[in-house]
C-alpha cells in the first residue's frame, strides 16, 4: 500500500531536475525525458493536485460467456 505522500518522490525528483535544468528524470526506477521545463512544471502541478491519493491499479476484465446451455 502506498504511503500517504505517494507522490513525494516524484515531486522531489521533478523539482531537482527543474532546478538543475535537466530534462531526464528518474524516479522509483522509471525514467522519463521531458521536452521542456514547462512540461516539468506541468508534471509537478499534476502530482501536487493528486496529493496523497494512492495510485489506481489497472484491472483487466475478461468477457463472460452468456450463452445458455442446451
Amino acid at each position: 500500500m502506498p504511503a500517504e505522500d505517494a507522490f513525494a518522490t516524484e515531486i522531489a525528483s521533478l523539482r531537482s531536475a527543474l532546478a538543475s535544468g535537466v530534462l531526464t528524470v528518474e524516479s522509483n526506477g522509471r525514467r522519463k525525458t521531458y521536452r521542456s521545463t514547462t512540461e516539468i512544471e506541468t508534471a509537478i502541478s499534476h502530482f501536487e493536485a493528486l496529493g496523497g491519493r494512492p495510485r489506481r491499479r489497472r484491472t483487466r476484465f475478461l468477457a463472460a460467456s452468456f450463452t445458455r446451455p442446451q
